[in-house]
Parts: structure tokens; sequence; C-alpha cells
């Protein structure tokens, strides 16, 4: 069962990627890298928010 926190570090770490992906697709400057990064600061907001730890996130990078 995952916690709150961990589901949150794994949409994060989601969101991160998905930032990687559209910059070497598209461009930092393209529409697709601008609306992956808001999306990214959204998802790292909330997972500050409710207080992810390193754990947290070590056990995103395993999992997402």
């Amino acid at each position: 069962m995952t916690t709150k926190q961990q589901q949150l570090a794994v949409a994060a770490i989601r969101a991160d990627r998905e930032l990687h992906r559209a910059d070497l697709k598209y461009g930092m400057r393209s529409e697709e890298a601008r609306q992956a990064l808001r999306l990214a600061e959204r998802a790292l907001a909330a997972a500050e928010a409710a207080g992810c730890t390193i754990d947290d996130y070590e056990f995103a990078r395993r999992t997402a």
C-alpha cells in the first residue's frame, strides 16, 4: 500500500520525466514543454506541501 506522499512523489517524478521528454522532442521553448513545465511545477509543489521525504522520492523513482 502506498501513502499519499508516495503517490504525490510518483506524480512529481512522472511529470519531471514528461518535461524532459518534451524538451528533447520539441525543445524547451515549445508550447508542449511549457505545458509540461507547468504540470511539473504543480506536481512538485503538491509533493512538497504534503511533506514528501527523500524516501518517498526514492520509492517514486523505483516505481514510476
